[in-house]
């Protein structure tokens, strides 16, 4: 059984480091690392990985390419490249403990049908119980969304999940013979979902949280869209991501709950903020959305 290890990384040469260091002191090393490096030629940090790499004995692919966007198509471009089994995508601010891989093997032993894994995160941030319940009313259907609780809650067991995190998911790579990452929409904050529900239509919904597998994601703040435009976004991807599934049963509805929990979570950040501005961005991405035909 091998492993390929994909980081998308744009202008973070600290954080991706720190990944890097935390990969190649592993109990159970990868075969292959790929980076898809989107930085300007100041950040990029060939030099200083390829000998590390090459140390352990991990087959290094280091593609700098400033003319790849966003984290969609960077995954896409890592795929050609993958000769592995298995392929985990990490955003490149996140820390693994060191035996993350250890701790996935003997899940893919035990349990060989299960075609993607997360990890869980040790400093998840913490979420009321109100939100909590908000979010599972308002995340059912087509985006039913049970991560934040699987994450927040101390198991120990293998958890099914609805959807796997992009930046910390494992995948059988015989996934990607069926089902490609959707470079067309540009998908952003709900990338991942979208590409789960096809997975789970296509090829399988044994998706789940190994608790073993630990790690830290520390959010870096680089590359961060604005609140206000991430609103805009996440408005018109839940749009996009309905018309592409709406023979799943019961998406229009799911679609109409989350739009009305979103618009009730506008208001209140607006209220918050003393800025009307996230309420005009539900609103642009609304029409955006009701408007727009998913490009195929």
């Amino acid at each position: 059984m091998t492993f390929s290890v994909v980081i998308p990384t744009k202008n973070r040469p600290t954080e991706l480091m720190s990944v890097i260091v935390s990969i190649l002191g592993q109990t159970c090393l990868p075969d292959q690392l790929i980076i898809i490096d989107q930085s300007s030629p100041d950040k990029v940090i060939h030099k200083k990985v390829s000998p590390l790499a090459n140390e352990k004995g991990i087959d290094l692919v280091y593609i700098h390419d400033e003319t790849i966007s966003g984290l969609v198509q960077a995954k896409s471009a890592s795929i050609p490249y993958n000769c592995c089994d298995y392929v985990s995508f990490f955003d490149d601010d996140i820390i693994l403990k060191n035996n993350y891989f250890e701790r996935i093997n003997i899940a893919i032993h035990e349990n060989p049908s299960i075609v993607g894994f997360n990890g869980k995160i040790l400093n998840y941030p913490k979420v009321s119980f109100l939100k909590r319940i908000i979010f599972n009313i308002t995340h059912v259907g087509l985006f039913k969304d049970n991560r934040i609780s699987s994450q927040l809650k101390p198991i120990k067991n293998l958890t099914r999940l609805s959807a796997l995190s992009g930046g910390l998911s494992t995948w059988k790579s015989c996934v990607f013979d069926k089902v490609q990452f959707d470079v067309l929409n540009k998908f952003h904050a709900y990338e991942d979902q979208e590409f789960s529900i096809r997975v789970k239509k296509y090829v399988s919904r044994e998706l789940y949280l190994v608790p073993s597998a630990r790690l830290f994601h520390n959010h870096s703040m680089i590359n961060r869209n604005s609140l206000y435009k991430k609103y805009r976004g996440d408005v018109l991807e839940v749009f996009l991501i309905y018309k592409k599934n709406r023979d799943i049963k019961f998406a229009k509805i799911s679609l109409i709950i989350l739009l009305v929990g979103l618009f009730c979570n506008a208001i209140v950040l607006a209220l918050d903020l003393k800025n009307p501005d996230v309420l005009k961005n539900f609103f642009i991405g609304f029409f955006e959305g009701f408007k727009n035909k998913p490009k195929r």
